[in-house]
């Protein structure tokens, strides 16, 4: 498999219905694990997916022009956005997409210096993953028994 072209754009509202179901895949691990019924993004609804999409900065993003995933900012400040949500369809993932995308979200936020963002406290890949790009634990959170978030930073 050759290097794959990917590109980021804002989420078209017709993209709803086929993200949500990206996203429901990618977080229904996590979900069975930490049974966190009312905040898991796997069981969010289509209305509160379309309300997200209207009140944030949406993206989706392409691999090969297939749509591939979604991300999921909100603005902080002029200067910082708060990376609430990203998301690989199983497919697209460990394939060194991760890393292109955040360089490339940097990239198109030049303003932004502070980025921040949570991850369970247990998920050592993601944990590793935002460590090796630079953010930094500045806290962290118990959702339930079974889920705690690390808060995370990174300062440009």
């Amino acid at each position: 498999m050759g290097k794959l072209k990917f590109k980021i754009i804002p989420s078209k509202h017709a993209e709803a219905n086929e993200l949500l179901k990206i996203q429901k895949e990618a977080f229904h691990s996590d979900l069975i694990k930490y049974k966190d019924y009312h905040t898991s993004p796997a069981t969010e609804s289509l209305d509160y997916f379309f309300f997200r999409m209207q009140n944030s900065l949406h993206y989706s993003i392409f691999v090969d022009g297939r749509l591939a995933g979604g991300i999921c900012l909100v603005k902080q400040a002029k200067d910082h956005n708060y990376l609430y949500r990203i998301f690989l369809g199983s497919e697209f993932q460990n394939k060194g997409l991760g890393s292109k995308i955040l360089q490339e979200l940097e990239r198109q936020f030049p303003k932004v210096k502070k980025w921040s963002l949570d991850t369970p406290k247990d998920n050592r890949r993601n944990r590793h993953f935002y460590e090796k790009f630079g953010y930094k634990k500045t806290g962290e959170q118990q959702v339930n028994e079974y889920l705690t978030l690390i808060n995370y930073e990174k300062i440009l």
